[in-house]
């Protein structure tokens, strides 16, 4: 397999940033991952923060006796909205830098053919 479809499929498929390094650019690498990791774990640590919010309103409602199968199901199946304005725009960089890094792992893997 060539090296620059290897890198690609690496910063595709593995990780942003995993191609960089395989063609042993390790800085350029590093950035992406740099700004890709914390992404992700700020999307995550949101998600989980909505869903424990759900539950305690679930519970709440449990604790309280007044709760049927059809008042819990509405809450905790209730849309995922969050009204943190931060999340759509970590959401289109992590997209971004996904989609430069798979370009460019390509390219400069072309370029060292």
């Amino acid at each position: 397999m060539k090296v620059s479809y290897k890198a690609a499929l690496l910063s595709a498929f593995v990780f942003p940033g995993v191609g960089h390094l395989y063609l042993k650019r390790y800085w350029r690498g590093l950035v992406i991952l740099f700004f890709v990791i914390p992404g992700l774990g700020y999307m995550i640590w949101s998600a989980t923060v909505s869903a424990l919010n759900r539950l305690d309103d679930a519970m709440v409602k449990v604790q309280g006796g007044a709760a049927n199968l059809k008042e819990l199901s509405v809450i905790v199946g209730s849309n995922m909205s969050t009204t943190d304005p931060y999340l759509d725009a970590v959401f289109y960089i992590i997209v971004f830098l996904w989609i430069f890094s798979t370009i460019d792992a390509y390219r400069i893997g072309k370029q060292e053919r």
